[in-house]
């Protein structure tokens, strides 16, 4: 099912002042795929083309640039597709422009004759179709897509950023916390939604006092079998445990108490962690962290990556 709303972006037929927003959306989505804009949208008699823009490939015989012909149709809000007839001449354009291929700009999709005949010019030019299916994935597979959500589709956009489940990959790649019974990756969209994992603190406590004097082991496991079976262990050996659903802790605002909770403990010396629960516990707010925190865009990748190229004591 789409995410996106089209229909968001005005009408493209109706002279009230935003009937350019579908190819100005057209040219920022291809500056973030790092395409440079030659010729952008204006009004008037457009030679058949909506934008101009090229393409830089590097290969072993050097660096070659493609020039792209742009053709926006906005047709979301009538739902049709893009017919054969919306698209003539297409050849006779190329050839005006001096462009090496076309690109299908569309709001909805190509009707079947339109794709044909675009395939029959694939011998001579080169063809891409961005339908809003592929549009809305480039869009959401980054910072800087989003980021042209929040401007051209903010209703839906909001809809899905506050509803969506997708850990966010913060460190060189995603990072999973298993089971330390079965194995399985207790943030995965089921075990949050279903609350189905939890993480447990071991803690050695005072015999007279009944005090906690250590937290010796902090762990996380499915509820149930893999945490009874972990926990007799423990007890076994005269521990006690206490514990916390994780998918309530990878709620934003409880994360935020939680961690606050923990240096406040730490700070008033209500808690004394053994080294092995300490690394675990860092272990845990690292990864719990891909649930609760945003995404960072390309220029907060590269400032981080400078920052820690400069040595703790400057």
């Amino acid at each position: 099912m789409p995410i996106l709303n089209f229909k968001e972006i005005p009408r493209s037929n109706l002279a009230d002042g935003n009937q350019d927003m579908f190819e100005q959306f057209a040219r920022d989505f291809f500056l973030m795929l790092g395409f440079e804009i030659k010729t952008g949208p204006d009004r008037g008699q457009d030679g058949g083309r909506d934008l101009i823009i090229t393409e830089k490939r590097t290969g072993i015989a050097g660096v070659s640039i493609i020039r792209w012909l742009v053709s926006c149709k906005h047709k979301a809000h009538s739902g049709r597709s893009v017919t054969d007839s919306e698209e003539q001449d297409v050849i006779d354009r190329l050839t005006a422009h001096d462009c090496d291929g076309f690109v299908g700009f569309y709001s909805s999709v190509p009707s079947a004759p339109l794709a044909r005949k675009l395939e029959a010019y694939k011998n001579r030019y080169e063809i891409l179709i961005f339908d809003n299916e592929r549009i809305e994935q480039y869009l959401l597979d980054g910072e800087d897509g989003r980021f042209l959500c929040r401007r051209y589709f903010p209703q839906s956009f909001y809809t899905w950023e506050t509803t969506a489940f997708r850990p966010m990959v913060l460190l060189s790649q995603y990072e999973p916390l298993r089971c330390k019974k079965c194995g399985r990756d207790l943030l995965e969209e089921e075990a949050i939604n279903n609350e189905q994992g939890i993480v447990v603190f071991v803690e050695k406590y005072n015999k007279s006092t009944y005090d906690t004097e250590e937290i010796v082991d902090i762990y996380w496991t499915c509820k149930g079998e893999c945490d009874r079976e972990i926990e007799s262990k423990y007890i076994s050996q005269g521990f006690g445990t206490t514990w916390e659903d994780i998918s309530d802790i990878a709620i934003p605002v409880k994360y935020l108490q939680w961690n606050l909770a923990v240096l406040n403990r730490l700070k008033e010396g209500m808690d004394n962690y053994s080294s092995q629960a300490y690394d675990n516990l860092k272990h845990f707010i690292i990864r719990v962290s891909q649930l609760v925190l945003k995404e960072q865009n390309d220029k907060q990748r590269e400032r981080f990556k400078m920052l820690q190229e400069i040595p703790e004591y400057f």
